[in-house]
């Protein structure tokens, strides 16, 4: 039933009526301060709901004092339709209008208009009033769905209409990223239950007993209870004023607008690419409203796509963590500048000319030429990992796309695309390498040692391609020049680490070193190793520490030389003779305790006798 849900948010001019409505349809009283019964409007976000055996229907009820447009803001982004409230004797009034400007730049679909105070009104007159309305409308991409009227003198017939239109009204799609978010509205605690926030689920599940994360603080909680409006629930869906009761976190911790998520799905930045759209002129500085957060920001225009648009940089004095096309409003001196959307929520370092190129496809959607474009500025390859953050796209969505480019490789194991020019740079590198070294025995893994950055499955693509153009040789599973002369890979591999090995003689390199120095996959290096030590001729002393018997030995007899000579030795005493770093010197001593006649004494090790003569 959750699906078929809805959220109606509430707007209008201050005293048209809009508590009293929600009075008339579930009994609910939205002014419930102290403050707001006394003054006799609403000051803060007010919730309720009403239940049908189809559906549920969440109210938000915002203030529609000119004061208190942040508050109305910051209830609006989450609501599926816009109610609006219009008393008959005043018609549209300037917040009506600046509500519903708000809706518009929010993307809000669908709105239905209900003209209250009819009592108060002739019959001409509130025809005079529908008519302004559909005027109004014909000026916004809202659709006006219907119009009521609405009295107190025909409450109860007035609101048979209202509730049938509530029962049948077709919910508008909204595009969900996947995974769960919510802005949280209020937070307090009760007592035995602790810290409780209520806010709206934006998108995605939210089950009880999982852990979400706190983006603002960075921190991982776990959600004890769920209630929807008076009922405790065992999850959440979008379209639902939400209550959570969390564990792992203090109410006064909290602040409205904090963003709760699943952990590793977004990423904070303190830059934002927009969109800018509806405003007359631009200021230098602005507060940004998005979800329940509002935060300061510097404006930076990009490039002006009209008089009334353009691409921007947002610098906020923290950071945000948003989405592709999240919808926002900029303020500033109380007065609604424009609205938004977000193009860019993980901005990359490039010049402005980049940038425009790159946001012009992301307010078109278009996102193989995003992809593209992104792929040829990320040289070490562009990850498609975030693309629920980057793009709105699910992981199948993105790969789809990413997998009928033709100008690119695409990883798709590790979701990442690169470019034509990375591909010819590391060809290049490939063919330079065995131009060096004809005895080269190359294979993805041996590649990615000197290319961190590049996937396997990406420079298996490129040898691959190489051996096919006729450019490589392929050997049990190694690609070697064309010109190699070597007969026995294997054999070949030994004799040129022990060669290594005898040359670096009491300090030798790690492997995975001396494999790169000759540009050879771990496996080989590995197993040729494996085969030293068989047969004796090397000896590991540690997990990256192999030395050739031939030096082990004439260290073996140094350190017992020392020990003649001065009844012990130790690391001070072995530096003086071998002056190697401390590494090297602790693994030889280490190795010195596996003789019989060898014991410790604290730090020293001395010969077993001269403890018994002790």
């Amino acid at each position: 039933m959750q699906n078929n849900d809805i959220l109606v948010g509430l707007a209008g001019h201050i005293d048209h009526g809009k508590t009293s409505f929600i009075k008339a349809l579930n009994g609910f009283d939205g002014d419930e301060s102290k403050e707001e019964k006394a003054r006799g409007i609403t000051l803060d976000i007010s919730f309720s709901n009403l239940k049908f055996p189809s559906r549920n229907i969440a109210f938000i009820d915002v203030p529609g004092h000119e004061k208190l447009i942040k508050n109305m803001i910051a209830g609006s982004f989450s609501v599926d339709v816009i109610c609006l409230i219009i008393a008959s004797d005043d018609g549209l009034m300037p917040q009506s209008i600046e509500h519903m400007q708000i809706a518009n730049f929010l993307g809000i679909k669908k709105c239905f208009c209900v003209i209250s105070k009819c009592d108060k009104s002739s019959p001409h007159r509130i025809q005079e009033v529908k008519k302004q309305i559909q005027d109004f409308f014909s000026s916004l991409e809202i659709s006006l769905e219907k119009i009521f009227t609405f009295s107190t003198l025909n409450q109860e017939r007035d609101k048979i209409d209202i509730l049938h239109y509530l029962q049948t009204l077709q919910k508008p799609q909204k595009e969900d990223v996947g995974f769960f978010r919510y802005y949280i509205d209020r937070a307090f605690s009760i007592s035995g239950a602790g810290c409780v926030v209520s806010g709206s689920s934006l998108s995605g599940e939210i089950k009880k007993g999982e852990r979400v994360f706190i983006y603002d603080l960075a921190k991982e909680v776990n959600v004890r209870g769920i209630k929807i409006h008076s009922d405790f629930a065992s999850s959440a869906l979008p379209s639902h004023r939400v209550a959570l009761n969390l564990s792992g976190v203090r109410a006064n911790e909290l602040k409205r607008g904090m963003l709760i998520s699943k952990k590793g799905y977004l990423r904070g930045f303190d830059k934002l690419d927009v969109y800018l759209f509806g405003f007359n002129s631009l200021p230098k500085y602005a507060s940004l409203h998005i979800g329940a957060k509002r935060v300061n920001v510097k404006i930076i225009p990009l490039h002006f796509l009209s008089s009334t648009s353009c691409f921007a940089n947002l610098v906020c004095e923290e950071k945000i963590y948003s989405i592709f096309e999240e919808a926002f409003i900029l303020r500033s001196n109380n007065q609604t500048l424009c609205g938004g959307k977000i193009l860019a929520p993980i901005t990359d370092p490039i010049k402005k000319t980049q940038k425009v190129e790159l946001l012009t496809y992301l307010l078109q959607k278009d996102f193989s030429k995003a992809f593209l474009f992104l792929a040829s500025i990320h040289l070490k390859g562009f990850g498609l990992i975030s693309s629920s953050q980057r793009f709105a796209l699910s992981h199948f969505e993105a790969c789809k796309i990413a997998k009928e480019l033709k100008e690119v490789f695409f990883d798709e194991k590790n979701l990442v695309l690169y470019s034509i020019k990375s591909t010819q740079k590391l060809t290049q590198n490939i063919l330079s390498t065995l131009e060096k070294n004809p005895n080269a025995l190359l294979s993805a893994s041996s590649l990615k040692l000197k290319t961190p950055w590049a996937s396997e499955p990406y420079l298996q693509h490129i040898l691959t391609s190489l051996h096919s153009y006729g450019k490589l040789a392929l050997h049990n599973g190694l690609y070697t020049s064309k010109t190699s002369k070597i007969k026995n890979q294997a054999d070949f591999l030994v004799d040129k680490i022990y060669n290594i090995l005898l040359s670096q003689s009491y300090s030798p390199e790690a492997p995975y070193n001396i494999y790169e120095s000759l540009n050879i996959d771990r496996k080989s290096g590995d197993d040729a190793l494996k085969k030293l030590c068989a047969s004796q001729k090397v000896v590991r002393l540690e997990h990256n520490l192999f030395i050739t018997t031939k030096a082990l030995n004439e260290i073996l007899a140094l350190m017992r030389s020392v020990i003649e000579e001065k009844s012990f030795i130790d690391v001070g005493s072995l530096k003086e003779v071998l002056p190697l770093s401390r590494k090297y010197l602790i693994a030889y001593l280490e190795y010195l305790d596996s003789f019989e006649d060898i014991t410790k004494d604290g730090t020293k090790r001395i010969y077993k006798h001269q403890r018994r003569q002790k």
